[in-house]
């Protein structure tokens, strides 16, 4: 939970990963699945990501996953519930929603990878395997994550 001090993360953590790599500002679990971020020894960020696949840590926000459903999806049902912050400058990648202290990310989005491909036609590349599958797992954001006012 955010506010919790480091150490209490750490007993709370140790059943479900006893491994952790471990920075002076962040904590990091599962194989890179959480990763908790600290401040004055006290969690204000927490970031689940979509893989490496630990079901025990599948996020639920709102009854709903926001990581197995397309990102367009997600987006129109948290912005029933808040705005996202329209002035990020990787807005399509991250969607920041600051009043509910919630950020959904992916590392490009489907018309990025599309602007590739077609530079890639261009070039004359005939190494379009990757473009597929690449569109279809960039249709879903692949990190959610809870911070605290003023984290971010």
């Amino acid at each position: 939970m955010l506010g919790m001090s480091r150490t209490d993360v750490s007993q709370a953590m140790q059943s479900l990963s006893p491994q952790k790599r471990h920075t002076q500002q962040r904590d990091i679990y599962c194989q890179g699945k959480l990763v908790v971020d600290f401040q004055h020894e006290k969690a204000v960020a927490i970031c689940i990501n979509k893989d490496p696949i630990i079901t025990t840590l599948e996020p639920r926000l709102f009854g709903f996953n926001p990581l197995k459903q397309q990102a367009h999806k997600t987006v129109m049902r948290m912005s029933l519930r808040g705005n996202y912050d329209h002035e990020d400058p990787q807005l399509g990648m991250s969607y920041i929603y600051p009043k509910l202290g919630i950020y959904f990310w992916r590392d490009t989005t489907p018309e990025n990878l599309q602007r590739e491909m077609s530079l890639q036609r261009t070039a004359e590349s005939t190494s379009h395997t990757w473009y597929a599958q690449a569109v279809q797992d960039y249709k879903q954001f692949h990190a959610v994550g809870v911070f605290k006012e003023g984290y971010l």
